[in-house]
């Protein structure tokens, strides 16, 4: 239409600047009126070829811009069903592949994966969907990893879980602030994963894990308690040690049952060289106390045993100066029924968090009992 309409008003100037032309050649030939009206028409028929022409402009624009605006939406939908779906697909923590056996063709989540990433392909540049392509890769890398890992993490699980969740976060957003980037056109810094780490420590947050048996949640108890007291006893000589096979024959029920065992150190020796340990040990309840060396003769037994009853350990006996319970828990392994919900104390162990704060306590019950004998022992010269 705009090209008919030029190629008209072209033809119209031509022909009035004809006249015109003429006009100034041959002086007073054509009328005065028709000249007149010849100019005034030049300068309409200027106007008007300006005037197409910017209409013409004006349209490009709009047309480019609602072009980009269709672009942007189509875009914006794709990305964010991209994010959708990719949700969808790491929610039960794996990647479905179908095998299509004997015509079966079950969901196949690496295939729609796929399709959204060429989705991605098809309205971004080739860096952006690279860059996407090896955000997702180590998202799903990591997402196998930690499947793998909490399998066989008894004593760690909550330290696990939360730094999944950072890693996690991390591809996550990185990727996010790909997307961004590619639809807003802009620097898109993505959340860091000690911003992820600050708010899982804040807010507590944890995920339930798999339930536990017995064995599991018995050696998780040790290996916690030994990592606690390692760290606030960092000069007392704490071996390392895996509970896993002593809770396996704690719970065989074998006519001589394995027990007495647990976490034993040294922690103190008198002037005459005779060495005094702590223990934590385990019969069916967990118990702790001051512990004599099989077959060591101990001249300063009576002075020993009154240190360790000041702080109102008993039972004094030829295997320990005196023990006691835990003054706010109680843990008997032995009758711990696993098929059941967990009762009493044990429920701390539905929850991480609550899990290792008690431990936490108990450890720190311990360190108090060990330095105070400690203390004692010196002041009194024994």
């Amino acid at each position: 239409m705009s090209k008919k309409l030029l190629s008209f008003l072209g033809t119209c100037l031509s022909i009035t600047l004809s006249l015109f032309v003429f006009s100034m050649i041959y002086e007073n030939t054509l009328p005065k009126i028709v000249e007149n009206i010849n100019n005034s028409a030049i300068g309409a028929i200027l106007t008007a070829i300006v005037t197409v022409f910017l209409l013409q402009g004006q349209t490009a624009q709009e047309e480019q811009r609602d072009k980009s605006l269709k672009v942007f939406e189509k875009k914006q939908e794709i990305y964010h069903g991209f994010l959708d779906k990719l949700k969808e697909i790491v929610q039960d923590g794996k990647i479905t592949i179908s095998r299509m056996e004997n015509g079966n063709d079950d969901t196949d989540e690496l295939k729609d994966l796929l399709f959204q990433l060429a989705y991605i392909q098809m309205h971004s540049n080739d860096e952006n969907t690279q860059a996407v392509f090896e955000g997702v890769t180590n998202l799903i890398r990591k997402m196998n990893d930690f499947t793998v890992r909490l399998k066989t993490a008894y004593s760690n699980r909550n330290e696990l879980i939360a730094q999944f969740y950072a890693d996690f976060s991390e591809e996550l957003f990185a990727v996010v602030a790909i997307l961004k980037s590619d639809l807003y056109n802009t620097n898109s810094k993505s959340i860091s994963k000690e911003s992820v780490q600050l708010l899982l420590q804040q807010c507590d947050l944890y995920v339930e894990g798999q339930k536990l048996d017995k064995c599991q949640i018995q050696t998780m108890f040790w290996h916690e308690l030994q990592k606690r007291l390692r760290e606030k006893l960092p000069n007392m000589q704490i071996e390392q040690h895996d509970f896993t096979n002593d809770v396996r024959e704690y719970y065989a029920r074998s006519r001589n049952r394995h027990r007495y065992f647990g976490i034993q150190f040294p922690i103190y020796h008198t002037q005459h060289g005779e060495q005094v340990d702590f223990k934590v040990e385990l019969e069916n309840d967990v118990y702790f106390g001051f512990k004599r060396q099989p077959d060591m003769v101990y001249p300063s037994e009576n002075n020993l045993i009154a240190v360790v009853r000041e702080q109102y350990f008993q039972g004094a006996n030829q295997h320990w100066f005196g023990w006691k319970y835990p003054s706010r828990y109680r843990l008997d392994f032995w009758n711990l029924d696993d098929t059941a919900e967990l009762t009493g104390d044990f429920v701390h162990f539905n929850h991480p968090q609550s899990m290792q704060q008690m431990v936490d306590e108990m450890a720190n019950e311990i360190v108090q009992a060990v330095n105070l004998f400690v203390k004692s022992a010196k002041e009194k010269s024994i």
